[in-house]
């Protein structure tokens, strides 16, 4: 329903209420009889049509907004037909049809133009009520909102337009009188009974309803009081249908108790409100102002009698009565109350360079009289208007700040959700900025909200690069290790799983990067990564000296195709499958290394060497004597003379006798009492005397 309506309200609190009262005091009695339409008065403007429709008495109606027709249904009302108004016509109209029915009158009112606009005028308790019908409007504009803030919007808009912070009643919880219940009730069971009256006070629903649901089987008088203080529990519950069935139970058993009980009158008048009987509801309302008129119970009872107003979607004659509270009850929780729900209306209506303004209404009322569900409330629509219009680590900041203060308030999950779409903007602000430290702060202190920031790919890594940049790999593996257990990353967690394996072997916590690895490989064995993950896995392996494991796992490597990620994992494949036995697979493996090793690698020499071996092993004699002599231009010391006397050893079997007497020379020559000089001397030796038996010296 879609309307508002326009009513002038008297200067002072005091002189309000006694109008209030008259307008409702009388439904109780006129909800009996009908309520008669007695003309209907039609008035063509440019641009609108006026309706005024004259009425016995108050009308108490809804208007519904259809496609291309406007209903209004007024109950405990008739009316005459009204037969010449069906053939009515206008630049906007198309007929009146008026149904009289049972107990409520409809009168259907067909519009050119699509769905009409409809606002009505007059006040609460005129008997003339003026439907204005008008054009259409132009689709509402969307709040003008940050860009990037789309997210927020969609899960608060409707949330705060729609939602009331469930509040203590308006007037202070009364215990049944100890007198009565002595006469109703056995000691045992009168103890129970306030036991459950305790529960209520301490807003304990669950547990109240318990107690009293005891109760029910007994005495009419004793039952009527459980009913009352049942449906009492059940709208703590927000159980409202079954909290009204309780009430009308208890009502038809002892009516009367209603005027000693005034708490629990206010929850039965707002339970009727809610329920769609707004006449019934206004009318206790409107006894229990009229009690406490000229009292501190006058601005909140008003304050829930615009409430109730607010739920049947007049919210021009609410903001009157909200703007009467600000204006005449200043310093009172009623007031701050009216004021907040007077922000709300423009909430989402605001330009943004305007929203400090708008939280400043909301900072008065967090600062003013208020108690703890009001100040909850005024700091999360704060947090949420910085959310919307203002900058994004401000709103962040508001956010967190929420958090801080209420950790289990009314509107965490909503805050949570707030975080985590603040997230996104803030981070790509630090990164644009290149303030790494500010990033890795980021991402640790809300590591719970990162959601959103997952959907940007490029967040891992960038996260990542800086935690590298700063050295921070201990916190990296600690973060990392965090968020691979949660589902919003998913599609990040290879990338977070394998760093952590870099990070951990760089580190050389090598147990940790070892499960890491093999959880990795056992997750994901066809990821890009795969590959350097298995291949650093290998090597651990290979350095507890695991050949076997080092084998198959690197396989793959001598298949068609295949070619190492890190260069030395061919190394390691070539010493495994040399003690294994393959020397081919190893004279393969070992190649390749050495030709992709990079200059100054400390695994180069004995990869020279090992692939010399084995060529010799495969009777491959110039393919290692090569070997030997490449490896041999990169030792030095020892190992450069174990090369030249291998490369000797080789020459004599090649019938290379002069090479390989050099090679010993220079061997033997370099003095020291190394071990390969030893054995170079005793092998020129032995040469020299095979030379010279067999006269064929140099």
């Amino acid at each position: 329903m879609t309307y508002t309506r326009r009513t002038a309200w008297p200067g002072r609190l005091l002189r309000l209420l006694p109008v209030l009262l008259a307008c409702a005091l009388p439904m109780t009695a006129q909800a009996k009889q009908d309520n008669r339409l007695r003309r209907i008065q039609i008035l063509p403007r440019q641009g609108t049509t006026s309706l005024k429709l004259f009425f016995q008495s108050p009308p108490d109606y809804r208007i519904d907004l259809l496609p291309g027709r406007l209903r209004l249904t007024v109950k405990d009302a008739n009316a005459p037909a009204f037969k010449k108004l069906r053939s009515y016509s206008d630049s906007r109209l198309t007929g009146i049809f008026c149904y009289p029915g049972y107990d409520r009158l409809t009168l259907v009112i067909p519009v050119k133009g699509g769905q009409p606009v409809v606002q009505t005028v007059g006040s609460a308790d005129s008997p003339l009520l003026t439907l204005e019908v008008g054009p259409s409007r132009q689709p509402a504009q969307r709040p003008d909102i940050l860009p990037g803030r789309e997210g927020i919007l969609n899960g608060t808009e409707k949330f705060v337009r729609d939602f009331q912070v469930p509040s203590r009643s308006a007037l202070p919880f009364e215990p049944t009188d100890l007198k009565l219940l002595k006469s109703l009730l056995p000691a045992q069971e009168l103890q129970l009974f306030q036991r459950g009256e305790g529960l209520l006070y301490r807003q304990q629903g669950s547990q109240a309803l318990e107690v009293f649901n005891s109760f029910l089987a007994k005495a009419p008088a004793v039952r009527a009081l459980a009913w009352y203080r049942q449906g009492e529990a059940l709208a703590l519950l927000d159980r409202t249908p079954e909290a009204l069935a309780a009430f009308r139970q208890g009502e038809a058993l002892w009516p009367a108790y209603l005027e000693q009980a005034p708490a629990t009158m206010l929850t039965y008048a707002e339970l009727r409100a809610k329920s769609g009987d707004f006449a019934g509801g206004r009318a206790l309302l409107s006894r229990l102002m009229n009690r406490y008129a000229g009292t501190a119970y006058a601005a909140p009872l008003l304050g829930r009698l615009a409430q109730m107003y607010d739920w049947r979607g007049e919210k021009g004659v609410a903001a009157a009565m909200y703007g009467t509270l600000v204006a005449h009850a200043p310093g009172t929780e009623a007031a701050a109350r009216a004021a907040m729900r007077l922000a709300d209306t423009e909430m989402f209506n605001i330009p943004h360079e305007r929203y400090p303004k708008q939280l400043a209404r909301y900072r008065a009322v967090y600062d003013g009289p208020s108690g703890v569900a009001l100040r909850d409330e005024a700091l999360f629509k704060m947090a949420l208007v910085q959310a919307l219009y203002g900058p994004a680590r401000d709103a962040l900041a508001a956010s967190i700040s929420y958090s801080t203060r209420y950790p289990r308030g009314i509107f965490s999950t909503v805050i949570n959700q707030m975080r985590e779409e603040l997230l996104l903007p803030v981070y790509r602000e630090l990164y644009a900025a290149r303030d790494q430290a500010g990033l890795v702060k980021l991402a640790c202190d809300n590591r719970e909200y990162l959601e959103r920031c997952f959907s940007d790919p490029q967040f891992a890594p960038r996260l990542s690069e800086a935690f590298h940049l700063l050295g921070q790999l201990g916190r990296e593996i600690e973060l990392f290790g965090y968020l691979s257990d949660r589902n919003f990353t998913a599609a990040a967690l290879p990338f977070l799983t394998a760093t952590v394996v870099e990070d951990a072997l760089t580190l050389g916590n090598l147990p940790l990067t070892e499960s890491t690895a093999r959880g990795f490989l056992a997750r994901f064995p066809g990821d890009s990564r795969a590959g350097r993950v298995r291949e650093q896995l290998a090597r651990l392996c290979f350095e507890k000296g695991d050949l076997k494991e080092v084998a198959s796992l690197l396989s793959l490597l001598n298949g068609k195709g295949g070619k190492a990620v890190l260069p030395e994992s061919d190394y390691y494949l070539g010493k495994a499958l040399a003690a294994a036995g393959d020397q081919r697979g190893s004279e393969r493996a070992l190649s390749r290394f050495v030709a992709r090793a990079p200059a100054g690698s400390p695994l180069l020499i004995d990869g020279y060497f090992c692939m010399a071996t084995t060529r010799v092993a495969l009777h491959h004699y110039p393919e290692a004597l090569e070997a030997y002599r490449e490896g041999a231009k990169i030792a030095s010391g020892e190992s450069a003379d174990q090369f030249h006397y291998k490369m000797g050893e080789l020459c004599l079997k090649l019938n290379m006798v002069k090479q390989a007497k050099q090679n010993w020379e220079q061997v033997a020559s370099r003095g020291g009492g190394g071990t390969w000089a030893k054995l170079a001397g005793e092998a020129l030796e032995d040469l020299n005397w095979r030379l010279k038996i067999s006269s064929q010296l140099p």
